[in-house]
């Protein structure tokens, strides 16, 4: 659950696809973000293969099997709830290199397969 930020707004995935950054992430150094981000596509790669699990495995209960046949683009998968979410992360922390003037990590490249795997399984 996203936490309180100083400016008044809830931290992590916004209701509009953007992501609102701890303080001590908008603070880092050019070395802690670029770790993190690495780490954050790292994580992101390994998403279709969760996705493709979790929708072999019986859904754990009556919404997610009705979030399964009926949902929107989570369709109940918990797996693409984090690629969203993650993705947004990794774009912030991407914005946030860039504003500091630290080398840039071209995320939508680093990302483009894994991104067009999660949106073929989205289609299914």
């Amino acid at each position: 659950m996203p936490l309180a930020g100083c400016m008044g707004g809830a931290l992590g995935l916004q209701t509009d696809g953007s992501y609102l950054l701890e303080n001590d992430e908008q603070q880092g150094s050019c070395d802690a973000l670029a770790k993190s981000l690495w780490g954050r596509i790292q994580l992101i790669k390994t998403l279709p293969a969760a996705a493709k699990a979790e929708r072999a495995a019986p859904p754990p209960t009556a919404s997610s099997a009705l979030g399964r046949w009926f949902g929107g683009t989570h369709k109940g998968l918990k797996a693409f709830e984090d690629y969203d979410r993650e993705r947004a992360h990794a774009r912030a922390l991407q914005r946030t290199l860039r504003s500091k003037g630290c080398p840039i990590i071209d995320v939508d490249r680093e990302i483009a397969q894994t991104a067009a795997e999660i949106e073929r399984l989205r289609q299914e």
